[in-house]
């Protein structure tokens, strides 16, 4: 009866109703189909950026290509921004390894101290950083850190050594002033800058590295140094044969240079052909003489 009843409608309506039926139905269906793709766009833009993000080359690539291409893209100027907000410190850029060689250094310091390669990386590429700019050789600054601290930043003395490179900072509080104060003796940069910069200085003063590493350890009256002169020179060998890439060589010098030396094996003395001598020539010379006056 219903169908009926929408039949009879149909045939009473003026063809104008249909003509409208037919363009709202148009519509309609125009707007689903925009809606369709632009939902389609969306989700497909969304997918291409976290491709993008999750691709380090493709981040750099396009890093590098936006400035090049797209001029409208620039970046604040220095000033403004410290005008406004001053008091935000910027972070000072991680130094790079530009030598290929420091990776074997970083594999020899990660494999003997057991410090992880990220941490290793990073206190390579400030001592040849530093190394560079004061004129010292980046693999004695290393030695002395390994010797030293075995690595640790965080190492005290009972005497007041502090950090890698066991600075007395009650004694040279005055050089970490510029750094921070006298906690940032255990900031693993600022320990690596004065303590090579105290090297540095001993080094001239000494005249020679062995006397710089007396001085440096503390023993400028002593008649020696108590064998760490030898220990970081020692080390510096080891870092030299792993820089050339011989890094299993290194380890392996590394742990005979730290073995326990072997006991000398007692002689045991075999009665039957040791000589037992005469009471007179065993006697010292003046017991002997002592034995005759009495």
């Amino acid at each position: 009866m219903s169908q009926a009843t929408d039949y009879a409608l149909r045939l009473t309506r003026s063809p104008g109703f249909a003509w409208f039926d037919f363009v709202r139905d148009v519509r309609d269906g125009a707007f689903a189909t925009a809606r369709l793709v632009v939902t389609l766009a969306g989700c497909t833009a969304l997918l291409a950026v976290a491709a993008v993000a999750s691709n380090e080359e493709a981040r750099g690539q396009l890093a590098e290509f936006m400035p090049r291409n797209l001029p409208f893209v620039s970046a604040p100027e220095a000033g403004p921004v410290e005008q406004a907000d001053a008091s935000i410190a910027v972070p000072p850029a991680r130094p790079t390894m530009v030598d290929p060689r420091q990776k074997y250094v970083v594999q020899y310091l990660a494999r003997r101290y057991r410090v992880a390669d990220e941490a290793v990386r990073m206190l390579v590429a400030n001592a040849f950083e530093i190394g560079q700019e004061k004129q010292l050789d980046p693999l004695l600054i290393l030695s002395v850190i390994a010797i030293e601290s075995s690595l640790n930043p965080f190492a005290a003395s009972p005497v007041g050594a502090q950090g890698l490179m066991q600075v007395m900072t009650r004694v040279h509080a005055e050089r970490f002033v510029a750094h921070g104060g006298d906690l940032a003796a255990l900031d693993p940069i600022a320990n690596m800058k004065v303590g090579s910069d105290i090297l540095h200085e001993l080094i001239s003063r000494g005249g020679s590295v062995e006397r710089g590493l007396q001085l440096y350890v503390g023993a400028g009256n002593a008649a020696d140094d108590g064998g760490y002169g030898a220990r970081v020179l020692g080390e510096r060998a080891r870092l030299q044969m792993a820089f050339a890439g011989r890094v299993d060589a290194a380890i392996a010098a590394a742990r005979a240079a730290s073995a326990p030396a072997e006991p000398k094996p007692a002689v045991e003395a075999n009665l039957q052909t040791v000589r037992v001598a005469p009471v007179s020539d065993a006697l010292p010379i003046g017991s002997a003489r002592r034995n005759q006056n009495s």
